[in-house]
């Protein structure tokens, strides 16, 4: 057995052992990016809301966090899992990295780091 063989073996066998758990992977990676940009939704649904009374923007903004966030992720999250199921399983690990890289770079771009 040559290097490039096992290296391929380690590859699928870390892919078949992440497709497991691609759900959960995914979901991690939708509540990061609400995380690092959580901030500019909520400013642009202040700015759709600013005007209304008091009572109807606050009882607005609580059904906005507590259903909107949990509606984007529950779209979001299935949408990028059957992408990512899709992939070629050898280069499966190098993108969910590369995703996870991207996620960080985006929080340093924001200051968040």
């Amino acid at each position: 057995m040559d290097i490039l063989s096992w290296l391929n073996d380690i590859l699928l066998h870390i892919s078949s052992w992440m497709k497991g758990y691609l759900n959960q992977i995914v979901l991690s990676m939708v509540a990061t990016f609400l995380v690092i940009y959580g901030n500019n939704i909520l400013l642009f649904v202040k700015q759709q809301i600013g005007s209304l009374k008091l009572f109807l923007r606050i009882t607005l903004f609580v059904a906005f966090c507590a259903f909107g966030f949990s509606f984007i992720t529950s779209i979001a999250a299935p949408f990028v899992s059957s992408w990512l199921a899709q992939a070629n399983a050898a280069l499966l690990p190098f993108i969910i990295v590369f995703a996870y890289y991207l996620l960080g770079y985006l929080a340093q771009r924001k200051g968040m780091l």
